[in-house]
């Protein structure tokens, strides 16, 4: 399928895409929904842009008054007025980052992994990527100078599908899953909600993914961070009659010989199919006890944890459709 290419084009599947938000005080004094966005860019074909938007929590103080701090929304769009329902693209990850003005100054980053577009999926973000209150504080250096010029950028990595077909070939009621997340370090500085997936692995014909995430207890900004782990289940959108039960353990694989792993299981039976796709712990182990070095789960050289999940598929059937 071709698009009208009107804008900056990549042929290569691996691009950044990047956005100059001048005046930024004054549109953090704009009305909640007014947004900025970059041009378009299109990356092995596909039109994309940067969409930064004026978000709001709505919460309420413990007072009982509404809270309307306002929030800077960051998002990755697919960019065509074109109505086809034929086209499709994989995104094997997008990280996005505003740009430091400072050396001292650390970036600000979110990742998602593995996110399918199509006509009814069209984008894909961070509603709540960083206050702007955090943003507009002069120590945090993310914007520069007195004309308040901010800097976005997405890297964006597009998916190689050739390996990621559905197959129903294979007969194995057990498997493991394992995901090295490489910088942890970095990682767990990242916003709630980053995530990362491992590759395709499957058992009894089904496609499974490890996934893990970033993850809070509560919305408070000082809030501890904690890692998400979930079994997700990996099959086409379309496919509801595919259907199976399992049961399974999630695991950290100790980087000590004599410390064993840490290990949570779910040991109730659990049905996955493409409208209930993914099950596991949103605080599975806090940051804190991940990094620490006394717990053996961290490999300091490498800056490196790896993760596990044990998978036994109980039951698997085809539904017929109607």
């Amino acid at each position: 399928m071709q698009f009208p290419t009107n804008g900056r084009i990549s042929d290569r599947k691996e691009c950044t895409l990047l956005l100059d938000i001048e005046n930024l005080s004054e549109f953090a004094r704009e009305a909640v929904g007014n947004s900025r966005h970059s041009e378009k860019v299109y990356i092995n074909g596909f039109p994309w842009k940067i969409l930064a938007q004026i978000k709001t929590k709505n919460g309420r103080t413990k007072n009982g008054s509404t809270d309307n701090e306002k929030w800077f929304g960051f998002f990755f769009s697919f960019d065509t007025t074109k109505k086809d329902s034929h086209w499709r693209c994989c995104v094997r990850s997008a990280t996005f980052r505003i740009i430091s003005h400072r050396k001292e100054a650390e970036n600000s980053n979110g990742t998602f992994c593995d996110r399918v577009f199509d006509n009814k999926s069209t984008g894909w973000g961070f509603e709540k990527f960083l206050s702007f209150a955090e943003l507009l504080d002069p120590r945090n250096g993310f914007y520069s100078g007195e004309d308040y010029k901010v800097t976005l950028a997405i890297d964006v990595i597009l998916q190689d599908e050739k390996n990621e077909k559905f197959s129903l070939n294979q007969s194995e009621s057990k498997g493991k899953l394992f995901m090295d997340i490489e910088k942890v370090s970095e990682f767990a500085r990242e916003i709630k909600g980053s995530e990362r997936k491992s590759k395709i692995v499957h058992i009894k014909g089904f496609p499974w993914k490890l996934w893990t995430k970033i993850e809070k207890k509560n919305e408070r900004a000082d809030n501890e961070k904690w890692l998400g782990i979930y079994l997700l289940y990996d099959g086409p959108n379309e496919d509801n009659n595919l259907s199976c039960k399992c049961s399974t353990t999630f695991r950290i694989v100790s980087q000590k010989s004599d410390v064993p792993d840490f290990r949570r299981e779910l040991s109730e039976e659990r049905t996955f199919n493409s409208k209930s796709n993914n099950w596991g712990f949103p605080n599975f182990i806090s940051f804190t006890e991940l990094m620490d070095a006394s717990k053996g789960f961290h490999d300091k050289s490498e800056d490196k944890v790896t993760l596990a999940i044990d998978v036994t598929v109980k039951e698997a059937k085809t539904a017929e459709k109607s």
